[in-house]
């Protein structure tokens, strides 16, 4: 047997000494360019992840539209809907040859290189008739305004200083078709309330110049006192009131539409009230006391009208949010004032309350109700009890104070049964009904503006014949009185038993708001679309 060979030679010797062939130095070519186009781990495993996320976003999105198919069928076949309807209402309302030459638009392609004439829009045209149309109520209203009021407001003569416009805007639109309570008061939903409820031209004239004679005693700080009324007007006695004498002009633009953020003649006017009331608000522990000098017996009655004031223009212009704060802190004050077992409000803080004070404060409440501001549900629940305490007639009329012999007044009981409303009864409450056909019978008084105020509220919210006989009557008296020359243009005489205090700064500004009335409060009972 052989033996072990001794001293062999090294592999490595023989692996290094061996020649090299060409195929050799391409394999190891091939090599190297192979490990080069090896990723990183960390760009594999990034890849590797975004994988995974496509394939869970695309799971998800096929999840979601599974989910809300059904929606989005009915968003899309509702856009299609209103987008046809849009291109119908636009036929109808072009005159025939601009209809014929929009039509043809779509409907026909132009021979290549010859060029479509643009469709020209010469005048817009009414149709003579609508008996064939199939219009909304909301829209037939305003197609009704159109045609009756156009004639009407071109046969009045009316100088440029007063105009209706005619033609409506989105807004105008929007607030239509989703009246609020204050939803007439737009230029489109004022025609259409004016229309609907008893209104004129010659009352909306009347309106209009008595908002031009507040501008006119408007003051430099955008403030307005019940003193202060120039050497032609009658002024009040009240002056250290300012808040509440600028918060009643401003409840009149207001009431006409006219904010501080809408565009128009009373923009500034409204715009520098405003500011004035705001500044003088006393804010501390979330509340705002808006009582301003508190003369006499006046503190919580301008705490009421001022509260009005901020939550109606809240209402109207809700993207205004540091209106809303400071209306919020209104209302607090007025709930954190209501006496503590009567339910009411008078003169002072806590005090047990009279049917007139509460009258304000209710209505505030429910202003800022409208506004979408929350309120104490005690605080209304309160109010009712303290109703109960001054109620005669098992609620169909009521008297001034609780807990005595007193008997009723029309003027309570014109503020009772608008609080009564507000509160919650319904049109088929017969105690209602009994209180409502008593102001009817009544009728408009030919001086107290206080009582004609309340009464027009609650006829104009039970509607029916009682209000067109009323209103009638109201209407037409307040016309007849407003001053038509002179420097007091414009406004109202005082006169009634609770106008000496304000002036005649005061009689104007109550029949404004009540010749507002078709449009600043919307009927309860019944909605501009019925």
């Amino acid at each position: 047997m052989a033996g072990p060979v001794e001293n062999p030679i090294p592999q490595d010797l023989i692996a290094t000494d061996r020649p090299r062939s060409v195929l050799d130095d391409v394999a190891s070519r091939g090599r190297r360019r192979a490990n080069l186009r090896q990723r990183p781990r960390a760009i594999s495993i990034l890849w590797q992840r975004v994988r995974q996320l496509s394939t869970t976003a695309i799971s998800m999105a096929r999840d979601w539209l599974n989910r809300f198919r059904q929606q989005l069928i009915t968003a899309g076949v509702s856009f299609v809907i209103h987008l046809i309807l849009f291109v119908l209402l636009a036929l109808w309302i072009l005159p025939t040859e601009s209809t014929n030459q929009l039509i043809n638009l779509f409907a026909e392609i132009a021979p290549e290189g010859q060029p479509v004439e643009p469709v020209v829009l010469t005048e817009f045209v009414q149709p003579e008739t609508l008996d064939d149309a199939e219009l909304d109520n909301s829209m037939q209203q305003v197609i009704d305004i159109v045609e009756d009021q156009a004639v009407d407001l071109l046969a009045a003569n009316l100088t440029n200083d007063f105009k209706l416009e005619l033609l409506p805007t989105d807004r105008d639109f929007e607030a239509l078709v989703n009246p609020g309570e204050f939803g007439g008061r737009s230029s489109i939903g004022k025609r259409a309330a004016l229309k609907k409820y008893g209104g004129t031209v010659e009352s909306e004239r009347a309106v209009n110049a008595g908002l031009k004679w507040l501008l006119t005693i408007q003051r430099s700080d955008g403030s307005w006192d019940f003193s202060a009324v120039g050497d032609s007007a009658q002024s009040g006695f009240l002056n250290d009131a300012d808040t509440g004498a600028t918060a009643m002009a401003l409840l009149c633009f207001l009431g006409a539409g006219h904010t501080h953020h809408s565009s128009g003649q009373y923009q500034d006017a409204v715009t520098r009230g405003m500011r004035f009331l705001m500044s003088s608000a006393q804010v501390a522990d979330g509340e705002a006391d808006l009582r301003g000098g508190n003369q006499g017996n006046s503190g919580m009655y301008v705490q009421g009208i001022a509260t009005i004031c901020l939550c109606e223009a809240h209402a109207l212009e809700p993207g205004d949010y540091k209106l809303e704060r400071l209306a919020r802190k209104a209302i607090r004050f007025i709930e954190n004032s209501q006496h503590p077992s009567g339910g009411g409000w008078r003169y002072r803080r806590g005090e047990a309350g009279d049917t007139s004070v509460v009258g304000w404060q209710v209505m505030a409440l429910q202003s800022a109700r409208s506004g979408s501001i929350r309120v104490s549900r005690n605080a209304l629940r309160g109010a009712g009890y303290f109703l109960d305490s001054v109620q005669v007639s098992n609620g169909a009329e009521y008297k001034y104070l609780p807990g005595r012999g007193d008997s009723a007044t029309p003027t309570m009981t014109a503020v009772g049964l608008l609080c009564r409303m507000y509160l919650g009864w319904k049109h088929d409450n017969s105690i209602l009904k009994r209180g409502v056909a008593g102001l009817a019978a009544r009728g408009p008084h030919r001086e107290d503006m206080y009582y004609n105020y309340y009464a027009t509220q609650v006829l104009h919210h039970w509607g029916g014949k009682e209000w067109n006989r009323w209103n009638k009557v109201m209407r037409e008296g307040l016309i007849r009185m407003q001053i038509e020359d002179g420097l007091a243009a414009g406004s109202w005489p005082v006169m009634g038993p609770h106008s000496g205090a304000g002036g005649q700064l005061y009689q104007t500004t109550l029949c404004l708001l009540t010749l507002e009335v078709y449009y600043r409060h919307l009927p309860m009972y019944r909605h501009l679309q019925n």
